[in-house]
């Protein structure tokens, strides 16, 4: 398995936002907003998408900082198009990226 790039790619690829364990979190509301605007900037824009505003692709920028998502929840990283192509079936943690840590 090789290293999962924080890109906008990634970022558009990531079920995150749909899944039901930060679908009811404030925090993670609140995050969406924030990129929403990032989104709809100039690109000389001073703000940018990084790790601490981006609610998901946590199999690469580690647990949540978000502490209201709901881990008790169901997990959508088997469904991601990440999860599937970088294999992370393989890795550890294996799902719940977002409760155990980044993808090794």
């Amino acid at each position: 398995m090789s290293k999962i790039d924080f890109s906008m790619e990634n970022i558009n690829h990531c079920l995150c936002s749909k899944c039901a364990v930060q679908i009811e979190s404030q925090c993670v509301k609140d995050k969406q907003k924030i990129m929403l605007l990032i989104t709809q900037q100039d690109l000389d824009s001073p703000m940018r998408m990084d790790a601490e505003r981006v609610p998901g692709v946590y199999c690469t920028t580690g647990k949540a900082i978000c502490k209201d998502i709901d881990t008790k929840k169901v997990c959508k990283c088997n469904e991601c198009y990440i999860w599937k192509e970088y294999g992370l079936k393989d890795s550890s943690p294996g799902r719940y990226f977002c409760k155990d840590g980044e993808a090794i």
